[in-house]
């Protein structure tokens, strides 16, 4: 089966007028990475919940990827001291869920979220101070364990798609609140699934690939939509703005989600990154898309850029 992410957006970047792919600076780009060895990164396991406890592992991604959207903020951002550090973004959502689960391991589950208090959700948050949707963010954690819990549970609805990606994400779009990303584009009905394709992969890199985290397609994923891969791509002149477009992200205007500038740029990351992994299997590469999408990532946390992320108010990314 195909990912209707890969063809909804194929078919959005064919037709853009906001956003073009340029073809011989990603070229470019995938003979620099070809030549660097550019190593795909292991899913930072320090930076979640460390545990043999299966089940609690389970709940804790269920419950980081129902909240794992809109990070960003105008003024000051969202922050947590974890380790007497601070982070931000994220890592920040990480490691704030891994130090309740550790510290309150009878509450680490979804019977505990499903009816979590918003006093109690905003103190796992070290009190969630600019941290956008704040009271939306308890209502979809309740929603999302709630939905779970009457489905048999985390373990029982994931090993349900019997190890096939193909199964996975659609189940988890189509039966967990929120996780539904789509979009309208020119009266086509586009697909994006950025969470339900996440938490998909971080039950895959938690376990290592083996057991409840062995998928037999693997290539089924796509990118992960989201606003730190287009702007990398856009600051290495990969992904090209109208000058509308740009004009508006560099004023940190808000693109509104749904909107065709907006359903665009997530379009055309998503191209970007199959054409870049195309370009890099030519090159001997053996690597997916996911890889490629965390290769970008990791790589947009380590570079100062000097365009903006777009900005989009949205819990899907």
């Amino acid at each position: 089966m195909g990912n209707p992410v890969r063809l909804a957006t194929a078919r959005v970047a064919a037709k853009a007028k906001n956003v073009k792919i340029n073809g011989a600076k990603l070229k470019a780009l995938a003979a620099k990475f070809a030549a660097a060895d550019s190593r795909v990164p292991l899913w930072p396991k320090k930076m979640h919940l460390e545990t043999s406890n299966r089940g609690a592992l389970l709940d804790y991604l269920v419950i980081l990827d129902s909240l794992n959207f809109c990070f960003w903020s105008k003024k000051e951002r969202w922050r947590f001291v974890y380790g007497r550090k601070e982070y931000n973004g994220y890592f920040a959502l990480s490691l704030a869920l891994k130090k309740f689960f550790e510290e309150n391991p009878e509450k680490g589950n979804l019977d505990y979220f499903a009816e979590i208090s918003f006093g109690e959700f905003k103190a796992i948050l070290g009190g969630g101070k600019n941290l956008l949707f704040l009271r939306k963010r308890r209502e979809i954690v309740r929603a999302v364990s709630r939905a779970l819990l009457k489905l048999g549970g985390a373990e029982k609805f994931i090993l349900s798609a019997g190890g096939k990606l193909s199964v996975l994400v659609p189940k988890i779009a189509a039966e967990l609140p929120f996780f539904n990303d789509t979009a309208r584009y020119r009266g086509e009905k586009i697909y994006f699934w950025k969470r339900a394709q996440i938490l998909a992969a971080d039950i895959w890199g938690a376990f290592g690939g083996r057991g409840i985290g062995y998928f037999k397609d693997p290539g089924y994923f796509t990118a992960f939509a989201d606003y730190k891969l287009p702007q990398i791509l856009c600051f290495w002149g990969i992904l090209e703005y109208s000058k509308k477009l740009k004009r508006k992200i560099e004023k940190r205007k808000i693109i509104p989600a749904g909107s065709e500038e907006e359903t665009e740029i997530r379009a055309a990351t998503v191209m970007a990154v199959e054409l870049l992994t195309k370009e890099l299997r030519k090159r001997g590469k053996k690597i997916r898309p996911f890889q490629v999408d965390w290769i970008l990532w990791d790589k947009s946390q380590k570079n100062k850029m000097t365009l903006s992320y777009h900005l989009t108010k949205t819990w899907f990314y």
